[in-house]
């Protein structure tokens, strides 16, 4: 049974409970994404999944911790996410309390983790991480945008935010890629917070203020959504005058790799959600699950293959979630039905 919580209300369990504590908006697609892939999950597992989204507010978050608690609501598991660093304050409030943790996405920065490992509480109840390769994705995507250019120029990074694990260790990978280049020179790396309205605004002025830019990397698609949009507007022509690159596999996102628009695509840790269920359905079983899953996750995404289209079709349906049973210490990639 999947339910999507917006409110808080009573609940009322099943066997094998899960909530989801989403930090992203319910209409954002890559959200949009995990929730599809984790409900199509959790039903072939037969975990009961409910899911909170704190539209991008980790105060919210926080608050829905201390009402399951303070109206003894907890699941049997949690997935969380380190959205904003919040993840310390999560598990303070929750320490105690009988509730299986995973987490997903971005972890805990290393001195955070030792901590838990030398607490006898999250000895037990701190199951499992899931972190795709962040920093990999963001360098094989400016990587791709600069083999399709087939030359140099200037770069500019519109990144996440300062605070996110992930957003960092992206706008890192690009940076990289970039500054091992003799013929890019990177110009500025500003912060979009994943929105496509301050992407769009920031865009305009970083075309005034270089007006030879050649490579425009965003963290997220709706960031690339506000870029190209203002490319349009100074009449060039991304793919062309401009390249573009980033993460994420919404439909728009699909489209505009496909007509060129966009030059680079990565994604599939949408997934995320969707295997961390299959570590507590593996941990409901009694077997032993790995403490940390360091996988890539990523793939950069050519039109025309298998697994473009099947981003495409979202038919999650025909993956045997049951089987994607991990051995420890071995990661797995995006799952792809043949």
């Amino acid at each position: 049974m999947v339910i999507l919580l917006l409110v808080f209300c009573p609940l009322v369990w099943g066997q094998g409970s899960v909530v989801f504590l989403n930090p992203g908006k319910a209409d954002e697609s890559f959200w949009q994404d995990v929730d599809t892939f984790a409900a199509v999950a959790a039903k072939q597992l037969d975990i009961d999944l409910q899911t909170f989204h704190s539209e991008r507010n980790h105060y919210s978050k926080l608050k829905h911790i201390e009402w399951m608690i303070e109206n003894q609501q907890l699941p049997d598991y949690l997935m969380l996410v380190n959205e904003h660093q919040a993840l310390p304050r999560m598990l303070s409030l929750l320490e105690g309390h009988a509730v299986y943790v995973v987490v997903i996405l971005n972890d805990l920065d290393e001195e955070q983790l030792a901590l838990r490992k030398l607490n006898p509480h999250w000895q037990k109840y701190l199951l499992s991480s899931l972190v795709p390769n962040n920093y990999a994705i963001g360098y094989a995507t400016a990587q791709a945008m600069h083999a399709a250019a087939e030359g140099g120029g200037d770069a500019v990074i519109i990144s996440g935010d300062k605070a996110t694990p992930a957003s960092v260790a992206r706008e890192a990978g690009a940076e990289a890629f970039f500054l091992q280049q003799t013929s890019i020179n990177m110009r500025q790396i500003v912060y979009g917070q994943w929105d496509e309205q301050r992407s769009y605004y920031q865009t305009k002025v970083l075309l005034q203020r270089y007006p030879q830019l050649r490579f425009l990397w965003t963290a997220n698609d709706h960031m690339a959504f506000g870029s190209l949009k203002a490319i349009k507007e100074a009449g060039k022509q991304a793919g062309k005058d401009i390249f573009v690159g980033t993460v994420n596999t919404s439909a728009k996102a699909l489209e505009l790799r496909e007509t060129g628009e966009i030059s680079a695509l990565g994604g599939g840790h949408f997934s995320a959600a969707g295997l961390a269920l299959n570590l507590i359905y593996l941990h409901q079983l009694g077997k032993p699950i790995p403490a940390t899953v360091n996988s890539n996750m990523f793939q950069l995404l050519v039109p025309g293959t298998q697994e473009y289209q099947q981003l495409k079709d979202k038919n999650w349906s025909d993956i045997s979630f049951d089987t994607l049973l991990l051995e420890r210490d071995k990661s797995f990639n995006f799952p792809v039905v043949q």
